[in-house]
């Protein structure tokens, strides 16, 4: 067992940082375990600005020592810190997903170990947040590993920024050092700013809006590097100290929810805990908050802070996976109890691979032999993630004769009003209901279907390019969804398909909402789609949406979203537009291709009621919209063009349950929407009625 002694005896040791670390570290078990911590993620934050202080640290003390900096010995050391621990980590964790995490949710966990591996997987996961269809995905049991990601970047670059400027300028000096630091820090928190409000999702992740918090605690070791600690500490600095310890408790139990992180928001934790470095700096760690963050088990919560950061995560994921592979449910303090009993193998960790490695005499002076085992140490990494890549599927996905003929399946084999046949295993299935999610339109969102942030909209055509009547299909990914359904008539009715998606976005005249937050973005590409719409007139509009509510002011309203949605369409129709109203899709499960891979032969499991499904769907907001129009149209405006809705619920859910499979279809993939091939199987509901709308339309 470790003591608060025994590290004093290196030179140089603070236990002030050491108290810190485990600020940082119980913030993080607290969030993580469930805890009333709103912001119990800046324990992250937290641990980056002491990374920068540390690290730099020791950096400027070589360049000023030698006038240079070898980075492989720099390299090598955070080799021994940090990688044989992590590495154990994510062999555990790839051995542990594999018994108990089934289909295509093993496959992105594998990919996600591999990209840990390589300490880029911070980018994956930013990638992943700009496909909002993927919000329906569990956490990974290494997500955790992000904010390593970005430090060991950083680790990389700035010792290469400062040998290049050590050739530049030769022994350069403080004021030279935090001149480079300074505009690093500073472009870097602008684009924080920026792109945490543009795009929030993937900005938590990404390096460029996390350096300026390693750079803030970097610029304050370069000012205090070479200074003897003063005799005693100026006035105000241990009230200081306690005002910033105070601040990041406060910051960790009252943060506001909904904030766009990091942004100027990360303020917040990143400049108290500088000054509390500075602090301990002058203070020493017996005085102030100092004798608080230097008690001796907030120090050997500290020094065991780095293993604990890597234990804690995947035994609360994988054990959320293991009590439902058992057929249980965790209970409420599940959480806590995992995050507790990570506290075990994060000690055995730390005692018997982390210490021993980066204290002991093994390769520290083979920087050459460090690196190749860090190489090595990484590709067992990667390895540990290949068996979780295939995908092992115990569905068949044709018939015995081969032969899929998509029109006699699905939606075809329904009689609205009659439950179907809902059987345990149809024999055979298509899309495989494992990556159902996989089975999406043309119109995507890395493609016609543009992303939150942006607000010019993308026009993309399908079916006849040449078709004698355009069919606009405009709104979110549950407009885009249809897209299969028309494309599957548009070349025998002679139909050019223009798409405009935007996503999350309804198409409607009411200031926008996501996730209970204004979306200005949606407003302005509605108004660009409208102008584009009044440019070049389409034979028909095709829209739907998810949308359940309007933004006003400093909440939402329903109410102001149905007449949105009037308003947007009786404008279409007061041009001769006539407009059919797609009622959104009832919402789904998230984990349904967790049920079917538990349940293969048991697919009954998995279906579910159709009520609650459906009235937690935008269809009741859609209705009341077309409603409003028609009683508000002159009744020759209404025999021209009227909005007409088209209800499907009684296909997908026929007998008011929805099952996974129908007709040899799996209906449902992530997001709560149908799969494209289901959606090809509607095809003549849809079509019928847009050929209405056109006979509705001017000649």
């Amino acid at each position: 067992m470790p003591t608060a002694e025994s590290p004093a005896r290196h030179s140089g040791f603070r236990p002030d940082i050491e108290g810190l670390r485990a600020v940082a570290i119980l913030t993080v078990l607290a969030h993580h375990a469930g805890l009333p911590l709103h912001g119990g993620f800046i324990g992250v934050d937290i641990f980056f600005v002491i990374s920068g202080f540390l690290i730099t640290g020791l950096l400027v003390t070589e360049l000023s020592d030698t006038g240079a900096i070898s980075w492989s010995r720099f390299v090598g050391r955070r080799i021994r810190r940090l990688l044989p621990a992590a590495v154990l980590v994510l062999v555990v964790t790839a051995a542990w997903s594999f018994l108990v995490v089934p289909g295509l949710r093993r496959r992105d966990i594998g990919i996600d170990i591999a990209a840990s591996a390589a300490y880029v997987v911070n980018w994956v996961f930013a990638r992943r947040e700009v496909d909002y269809l993927a919000s329906d995905i569990r956490p990974s049991p290494v997500q955790h590993f992000w904010s390593l990601a970005v430090e060991e970047q950083f680790y990389v670059l700035w010792p290469l920024l400062l040998i290049v400027l050590a050739l530049v300028v030769r022994r350069p000096s403080r004021r030279v050092v935090l001149g480079a630091l300074g505009v690093l820090v500073a472009v870097s928190f602008v684009w924080s700013i920026w792109f945490s409000d543009t795009s929030p999702r993937p900005a938590f992740f990404t390096t460029t809006t996390r350096v300026w918090e390693l750079g803030v605690g970097a610029m304050l070791a370069v000012a205090l590097a070479g200074r003897p600690r003063p005799a005693s500490p100026v006035r105000g600095a241990r009230v200081l100290g306690w005002a910033a310890l105070l601040t990041l408790v406060a910051v960790a139990l009252l943060l506001p929810d909904g904030i766009d992180w990091p942004g100027a928001w990360a303020l917040l934790p990143t400049v108290p805990t500088a000054a509390l470095l500075w602090v301990g700096w002058q203070c020493g760690g017996g005085q102030g908050a100092g004798r608080v963050l230097g008690w001796r088990p907030m120090v050997w919560i500290g020094g065991l802070s780095y293993s604990l950061y890597l234990w804690h995560w995947p035994f609360i994921v994988l054990g959320e996976w293991t009590a439902d592979a058992v057929g249980t449910i965790l209970p409420t303090w599940g959480k806590a109890a995992l995050a507790v009993a990570s506290i075990g193998p994060a000690w055995l960790s730390w005692r018997f691979v982390e210490t021993p490695v980066h204290h002991g005499p093994w390769l520290r002076e083979r920087p050459r032999a460090l690196l190749a085992s860090g190489l090595a140490l990484s590709l067992v990494g990667v390895l540990a993630a290949l068996p979780l890549l295939p995908l092992r599927s115990p569905f068949t996905t044709t018939p015995p004769d081969g032969v899929v003929v998509v029109a006699d399946l699905g939606a075809a084999t329904v009689v609205p009003g009659r439950p179907v046949t809902d059987v345990d295993d149809p024999g055979w299935v298509t899309p495989d209901p494992l990556v159902a999610g996989e089975d999406r339109p043309a119109a995507d969102v890395d493609r016609c279907q543009v992303d939150h942030a942006a607000t010019e909209p993308v026009a993309c055509t399908f079916g006849d390019p040449e078709g004698t009547s355009t069919i606009a299909l405009v709104g979110d990914s549950k407009a885009m969804q249809w897209l299969p359904a028309l494309e599957v008539v548009a070349l025998d009715r002679g139909w050019r398909i223009v798409t405009w998606g935007k996503s999350a976005c309804a198409f409607a005249a009411a200031p926008a909402a996501e996730a209970g937050v204004a979306y200005p973005e949606c407003d302005a590409w509605n108004e660009a789609v409208v102008r584009s719409l009044e440019q070049d007139p389409p034979d028909v509009v095709v829209t739907s949406g998810v949308a359940r509510s309007a933004w006003v002011g400093e909440s939402t309203e329903r109410e102001l979203l149905v007449q949105g949605y009037a308003d947007r369409w009786q404008e279409l129709t007061d041009r001769g537009v006539p407009v059919v109203v797609v009622g959104d899709s009832p919402l789904s499960p998230d984990d349904l291709d967790i049920c079917a891979a538990r349940h293969p032969r048991e697919l009954r499991r998995c279906t579910f009621a159709a009520q609650p499904a459906v009235a937690g769907s935008g269809l009741q907001v859609q209705q009341d919209a077309v409603a409003l129009v028609a009683a508000g149209s002159a009744p020759q405006a209404q025999a021209r063009s009227a909005v007409e809705l088209l209800d499907l619920t009684a296909w997908i859910c026929p007998g008011g349950q929805c099952p996974v499979v129908i007709g040899h279809v799996a209906v449902h993939r992530a997001g709560d929407h149908v799969t494209a091939t289901y959606a090809k199987t509607l095809a003549p509901q849809v079509a019928a009625a847009v050929d209405q709308a056109l006979t509705r339309a001017p000649q």
